[in-house]
């Protein structure tokens, strides 16, 4: 700024205009305003001004139009007689240098003065540089709060996502309690069974909406109580918070609160939503039931198999559609891609009911022993963390005390952030192994054992859940099927004897935890 703004007379003001600002709403029904608006007509009152107009601002003065505040300057520069313009401090005033230049333009054209009550300070187009320093110096000052208060909210934000708090609000299907965030026993059973509905490749979003429209199901911050939209709905299912992680500004990091879903029904239907995986056509609305509804490719051209019924029906075929292009695929008898997989999956995997207990007590009894020893790891790994959390706290306070550089404090935290994430990951692989993956072993079990009669006797949309179940990838080369069994069904046709089903891996558990939600989902009818 210039020393001065301009010699010459000023003109006396005739009238005034006071300011009083608050930065949100939720100050208004505080003493702020009301302070402000006495102490300004107090002054004015002492100054002999007749005040003309009072502004009440409910505006941040660093963020977003001011509104209120440009109006002021408006109303000022449209009056005939020179206005004062009266605030009670500089900070309630401004506190950035963008205004300088609108109210620098008035007090250049003589159309108003700027009164500081609290400063004692009275800017003219006149003012000695002594007095623009201090209204420089009072915005530096305003400036420096904000930027101050702004630092201290990032480094406590900061600090709660690296102990996994969330700090906005709840997604549907949980509850924002006292600071802290709860799981809803309302919602959360809809949730996470939309998650499953979507995850059968059966439902879109369009089926979700109209279930949480049926369920009344809404979201635990909305006051008219409306169903979950559309767009709300696709925005649940892309959220991982569900699975036990927390997008913070762009990156997912892990927080404290419990699941809803396991992270291998999030990535299925991840991948129904990305398009990688198909929908699959619902069976009861098909114009005909089939075993192998989507489930086969021609090992020639890559188009899907379909149905081909002959005789009303009494015999179907699978038939390649030949779209792309010349293929040699015949039709064949879905009785003969069937007898192949039973000689070849269902009638090894089959055991009578005297071995398949004592298995199930077998396999069972080794998941509590590898229980207790991930409980043991785990208490470890937690106090490892535990004791980095107090140490990344230490090394804070001396740097605040000075006691160490920034460098070193900086160095020191990220060797802190490094062996927490090698502890993470250590911590991955010894997960707890919940009673659903315990119950998903029986259910294999039960499943894997019964398949081959489970096939002779279920109807084709029986067929088709338990195929998609135990099938990964299956192409029709000729007059065969060449496939890829899901794991852990590849291990189970493979054992040469029934007593080796008895030797049962810990690198087994993961198989049937991949497999807890796909297994749930055959069960549904």
């Amino acid at each position: 700024m210039a020393k001065k703004y301009r010699y010459g007379p000023v003109a006396p003001c005739k009238q005034a205009v006071i300011f009083a600002r608050v930065s949100t709403k939720e100050q208004e029904p505080g003493a702020s305003l009301k302070a402000q608006k006495e102490a300004m007509e107090d002054y004015c009152n002492k100054k002999g001004l007749p005040i003309v107009k009072k502004y009440k601002a409910i505006e941040s003065s660093t963020n977003g139009k001011r509104v209120q505040f440009n109006e002021m300057l408006d109303f000022v520069r449209k009056q005939k007689q020179k206005t004062a313009i009266v605030v009670h401090c500089i900070d309630r005033f401004q506190r950035r240098f963008n205004e300088c230049v609108e109210v620098e333009s008035l007090l250049l054209d003589d159309k108003t003065d700027l009164h500081f009550c609290k400063e004692g300070l009275i800017l003219t187009k006149n003012s000695p540089s002594s007095d623009i320093m201090r209204w420089d110096m009072g915005i530096l000052s305003g400036k420096m709060y904000v930027a101050n208060l702004r630092d201290n909210v990032n480094r406590g934000m900061n600090y709660n996502w690296s102990i996994g708090k969330y700090q906005t609000k709840a997604p549907v299907g949980y509850l924002n309690v006292n600071k802290d965030i709860i799981v809803d026993p309302d919602r959360a059973p809809f949730v996470k069974k939309m998650f499953e509905m979507y995850a059968t490749g059966l439902h879109s979003i369009k089926s979700l909406h109209n279930f949480a429209t049926e369920m009344n199901l809404c979201s635990s911050h909305s006051k008219t109580n409306k169903p979950l939209g559309r767009e709300t709905i696709y925005a649940m299912l892309k959220n991982p918070f569900y699975y036990g992680e927390m997008v913070i500004r762009g990156e997912k990091m892990p927080h404290m609160y419990e699941p809803l879903i396991q992270k291998t029904l999030y990535d299925k239907v991840q991948a129904l939503l990305s398009g990688s995986k198909i929908h699959t056509k619902a069976q009861e609305y098909a114009t005909f039931p089939f075993a192998f509804r989507r489930l086969i490719k021609c090992a020639h051209c890559g188009c899907t198999i379909s149905p081909d019924p002959h005789n009303n029906g009494a015999n179907t075929y699978l038939r390649c559609p030949h779209r792309k292009g010349n293929c040699t695929q015949d039709l064949v008898d879905v009785n003969v891609a069937l007898k192949q997989l039973d000689d070849e999956i269902f009638s090894k995997i089959s055991l009578n009911s005297k071995i398949l207990e004592p298995l199930k007590k077998c396999v069972q009894k080794k998941l509590l022993e590898e229980t207790e020893a991930n409980a043991v790891m785990k208490r470890q790994i937690t106090n490892e963390l535990n004791r980095l959390e107090d140490r990344e706290t230490v090394v804070k306070e001396a740097f605040y005390n000075r006691d160490i550089t920034r460098d070193e404090w900086l160095q020191e935290k990220a060797n802190i952030a490094t062996k927490r994430e090698e502890l993470q990951k250590t911590a991955e692989k010894y997960s707890d192994i919940s009673k659903e993956i315990q119950s998903t072993v029986n259910d294999v079990l039960d499943i894997a054992t019964s398949a081959s009669q489970i096939m002779k006797t279920a109807n084709p949309i029986q067929q088709n859940k338990l195929l998609s179940l135990i099938l990964e990838e299956c192409y029709l080369d000729g007059q065969r099927l060449v496939y890829k069994l899901q794991k852990p069904f590849d291990k189970l046709v493979n054992l040469k004897s029934a007593s080796s089903w008895f030797d049962f891996q810990k690198e087994d558990i993961k198989e049937y935890e991949n497999l807890a939600e796909k297994v749930q989902m055959y069960k549904i009818d």
